[in-house]
C-alpha cells in the first residue's frame, strides 16, 4: 500500500494470459471487453464499499486505472481512500478489511463453489467452510454483501471476466502488489481465474428468443467447398456470409462439372434463423434453394438467366 497525492492507494493488478492468432504472446483485447472489465470492477467495488466493507469514510474511495507495462497486456487498478484509512492495509488486517483482491476472490469462489457451513466468529469475522473443504474467515460487512444481489453479482463477475470469451485468452492473473503479498497469511493474495470461471457466472435466466425468416436475395458466390455443403460463403451487397447449401440438385450439378466465377449472379432463396442470447443476436443462413444464376453482362460467356436444376 502507498500514500498518493490525494490519499492512501491500494492497487491491484489483472493480467491477461493467452496468444494471439499466431501463436505470439497476447498483447491486445477487444476495447469492448477492456471496458466490461472496468465496468464490472467499479460495480463491484461500489457494492461492497456501499455495505461498509471497505471501512472508509465519508469521503469514501475512488477506483483509478493505471496505464499497462511493456510486454504484456496489464491492467492496473487503484483504489485510492480519502480519510479514515485507519487499520487498513496492503492485504488486510487484523480488523478485518479487506483489499479489492480479497472481494474478488470471494465473490468468484461464492459463483462456482456452495457453501457447506458457516458460523460467526468473536472477531467479527464470519468463518465460511466451502464445499471443497477449504474454510476462510470473511469479514462480516462483506459476507453480508455476498448474500445479496446475485444476479447482479454475476453480471459484474461476467464483465470483468469478460476477455476470457476471447479464444485467445486463456486465464486471468490476479496480482496483489509486494507489500499485500507479505500480509496476514489468512489473507488472500494472488490467484488466477479461467474459462470455467467464466462460464460459472453465466446468468440463469438467459433470455433466449429465435426468430425464422425465408426471402429471396441476389448474391454471388464467394466460396466453395465441394466437401461440406456446411462451409459456403455467398456475397451479397450487404455483406459476405458463411451458409449452408441444402438445394441438393444445385449440389448434384456442381459436383457434375458446373462451372462458378465470382461474377456469376444467383437468385437464391434463403432461410435466416436469428438466436438472440440477453441481447446478442447471432445469424446464420441456410439456401434451401438457387431458383436461377446468370453471367455477369461483361463476361464473354452467355448472359442469360439458366435455371441450375437443368443439365
Amino acid at each position: 500500500m502507498e500514500t498518493g497525492p490525494t490519499g492512501n492507494v491500494e492497487s491491484l493488478t489483472l493480467r491477461f494470459v493467452g496468444e494471439e492468432d499466431d501463436g505470439t504472446v497476447l498483447h491486445e483485447l477487444r476495447a469492448a471487453h477492456v471496458a466490461q472489465v472496468l465496468e464490472g470492477l467499479v460495480g463491484l467495488t461500489s457494492d461492497f464499499a456501499k455495505a461498509g466493507a471497505f471501512g472508509d469514510g465519508p469521503a469514501g474511495s475512488e477506483l483509478l486505472v493505471r496505464p499497462a507495462q511493456d510486454g504484456s497486456f496489464l491492467i492496473e487498478v487503484v483504489r485510492i481512500v480519502h480519510d479514515h484509512w485507519g487499520a487498513i492495509s496492503a492485504g488486510g488486517s487484523s480488523t478485518g478489511i479487506p483489499t479489492v483482491g480479497a472481494i474478488l476472490w470471494w465473490a468468484t469462489r461464492s459463483a462456482r463453489a456452495d457453501v457447506k457451513d458457516f458460523s460467526y466468529l468473536d472477531n467479527g469475522n464470519v468463518k465460511v467452510s466451502w464445499q471443497d473443504n477449504t474454510v476462510q474467515e470473511i469479514p462480516r460487512a462483506a459476507w453480508d454483501e455476498l448474500q445479496k444481489r446475485e444476479r447482479r453479482r454475476k453480471k459484474q463477475l461476467r464483465q470483468i471476466m469478460a476477455p476470457l470469451s476471447d479464444d485467445r485468452v486463456s486465464s486471468l492473473e490476479v496480482q496483489s502488489p509486494p507489500e499485500a503479498e507479505a500480509g496476514p497469511a489468512e489473507q488472500v493474495k494472488s490467484f488466477t481465474l479461467t474459462k470455467p470461471d467464466y462460464d460459472a457466472v453465466r446468468p440463469d435466466d438467459e433470455e433466449i428468443t429465435e426468430e425464422q425468416d425465408i426471402f429471396e436475395i441476389e448474391a454471388q458466390m464467394s466460396a466453395i467447398d465441394f466437401d461440406n455443403p456446411k462451409r459456403w460463403r455467398v456475397k451479397t451487397k450487404g455483406a459476405t456470409r458463411a451458409a449452408t447449401v441444402e438445394d441438393q440438385d444445385f449440389l448434384g450439378r456442381v459436383a457434375r462439372g458446373l462451372a462458378i466465377r465470382q461474377t456469376d449472379i444467383f437468385r437464391l432463396r434463403v432461410r435466416q434463423d436469428t438466436v438472440v442470447k440477453n441481447g446478442r443476436a447471432r445469424r446464420t443462413w441456410t439456401v434451401l434453394r438457387v431458383e436461377s444464376f446468370r453471367r455477369a453482362a461483361h463476361d464473354d460467356d452467355d448472359a442469360q438467366s439458366s435455371s441450375p436444376g437443368r443439365s
